[in-house]
């Protein structure tokens, strides 16, 4: 019983570290809470980040006491390494089907796919892919593998260190113009004014080096991302 609950507490931390790791940060799809707070503004930017690292954080205790209920651990056998291996694929297709019905229908927390046309078909994949997972687990009680447990504990642990990886961001390069100056910017460029004081234009971009040329600009401190001021 209690290796079955180490692999399903495992299991749903690698489900949540997945979804974290490959659609925020890597395909950035949505955020966690994208469906309460919609929008593209680089303030806004941060506090979704902010956000996704409170959801890692709360994976990360739920690996921990997974890993707690693995020692001391019992004689190895063919029953043991086979409840472990049934937990964590239960565990994985729970999280999934929890995530779908909890967060995105129920509370609209996000959508799989947040700017699709037509995002519940993506929702779907989604809980299908719990339910399959799940259904997974139930057989594999019955005749499954007897996998080691500490191999799919190195791999949630992998997993963990790449959600601890920082998202991508857009670099935010500040310039010294006119008004008629960062207009011809904006619209020739990719970038999106997000500041501006007294003559001094902050953007945010993802291309800094592209916005340096256009706008012929030199760095003065810092680098790319750095602030930049007019030649």
């Amino acid at each position: 019983m209690r290796m079955g609950w180490a692999g399903a507490l495992m299991g749903f931390a690698f489900g949540g570290f997945l979804d974290g790791i490959l659609l925020h940060q890597i395909l950035q799809w949505h955020h966690l809470l994208s469906g309460w707070r919609p929008g593209g503004t680089v303030g806004l930017l941060r506090w979704h980040v902010q956000w996704d690292g409170a959801f890692h954080a709360a994976h990360y205790l739920v690996l921990a006491l997974g890993l707690a209920l693995l020692w001391p651990r019992p004689e190895q056998g063919k029953g043991q390494g086979r409840a472990f291996g049934a937990g964590f694929a239960m565990g994985f297709g729970a999280w999934h089907v929890l995530d779908a019905v909890v967060n995105h229908w129920a509370l609209g927390l996000h959508r799989i796919r947040q700017e699709a046309e037509q995002p519940i078909w993506w929702d779907l994949a989604f809980f299908f892919l719990g339910l399959a997972a799940l259904a997974i687990g139930l057989l594999w009680r019955r005749r499954g593998p007897a996998p080691r447990p500490e191999g799919l504990a190195m791999l949630v642990l992998a997993a963990g260190l790449g959600a601890a990886w920082p998202a991508p961001g857009p670099a935010l390069l500040a310039f010294q113009l006119s008004d008629e100056a960062a207009l011809r910017l904006v619209a020739s460029a990719d970038a999106t004014p997000v500041a501006v004081e007294g003559g001094l234009w902050v953007f945010a971009t993802r291309d800094p080096a592209g916005l340096a040329r256009l706008a012929g600009a030199r760095p003065l401190s810092g680098g790319p991302g750095g602030c930049l001021s007019r030649i």
